[in-house]
């Protein structure tokens, strides 16, 4: 009954088959690694929220003392750091089309001093579109004057593709597609550290309303444990199907729920001529 499939092109269809099936179970534990390994630096990520924060200097100089944003290792982003300063408005920039709870609006990004004059980048908060659309300065957004005592969460800096939204390279900003601190630092007087910070709290507090805290944004390995699902879904589909294309060729060559070349039940004058009794 299944003789066909062991004809060269048959033969040819099930080692495609099998090596589909194969490659799909195969990248379904590769996206079953990626998920534990993401699963894995979640916990950690979760873990350093809750620690206690450590001086950005401190930090820092954990890191190598990195000269360049670029040179910062990834295990500082979302480290809890602690920096004070004076903020400097006049260097202040919104970070546009950032939304938070479903509302749109973007961020306000400003420099804190430093006693030792270098300056750290931080995200004070998110305001509502219709205040971010009314350009600087933002009405009732000022922060305290006077030193602050920051603590936030340390991130890097951020680079846009190729197909993403471009800042001038050129002239002082007023609003930015992204975190860039190599950019920022060409309009910031003073030097920049090399990381960026997302403030939770600050002593003396911010205007809240309209500036709130900026929801952090933590990665979700969700996404590779729905592709693990699917590549397996996807070759248990293949193995089926192919076994019920197999067994529907197979059925259709023995006549079995088709017609045959002559029916039974028709008469002899019905038949073709070649059929009819001699």
């Amino acid at each position: 009954m299944y003789d066909f499939a062991k004809r060269p092109l048959w033969i040819l269809s099930h080692v495609l088959v099998v090596l589909g099936v194969l490659a799909m179970i195969r990248l379904g534990f590769w996206q079953m690694s990626r998920w534990h390994s993401e699963q894995a630096a979640l916990d950690g990520i979760e873990a350093g929220l809750d620690a206690e924060p450590v001086a950005l200097g401190d930090l820092l100089g954990e890191l190598g003392d990195p000269a360049e944003p670029g040179d910062v290792d990834d295990s500082a982003k979302y480290r809890r750091v602690e920096v004070s300063g004076t903020w400097d408005t006049a260097s202040e920039v919104l970070i546009r089309n950032r939304s938070q709870n479903g509302q749109p609006g973007g961020w306000l990004l400003t420099p804190l001093v430093r006693s030792d004059g270098t300056a750290v980048a931080v995200i004070r908060g998110w305001i509502p579109l219709e205040l971010a659309n009314g350009g600087a300065p933002y009405p009732g957004t000022e922060p305290p004057p006077g030193e602050a005592l920051v603590t936030g969460v340390a991130q890097l800096t951020q680079q846009g593709g190729g197909l993403g939204p471009q800042d001038p390279s050129e002239g002082t900003l007023d609003t930015m597609a992204r975190v860039d601190l190599q950019r920022y630092a060409q309009q910031v007087d003073a030097a920049l550290e090399p990381v960026w910070v997302e403030l939770q709290e600050s002593d003396p507090a911010q205007p809240n309303p309209p500036v709130e805290p900026v929801v952090v944004s933590l990665p979700s390995p969700s996404q590779n444990f729905s592709y693990m699902m699917q590549w397996w879904f996807f070759s248990a589909i293949a193995v089926v199907g192919y076994a019920l294309i197999l067994r529907k060729v197979a059925r259709s060559k023995a006549g079995i729920g088709g017609s045959s070349d002559v029916p039974v039940d028709d008469p002899p004058e019905h038949r073709p001529p070649e059929h009819r009794d001699a």
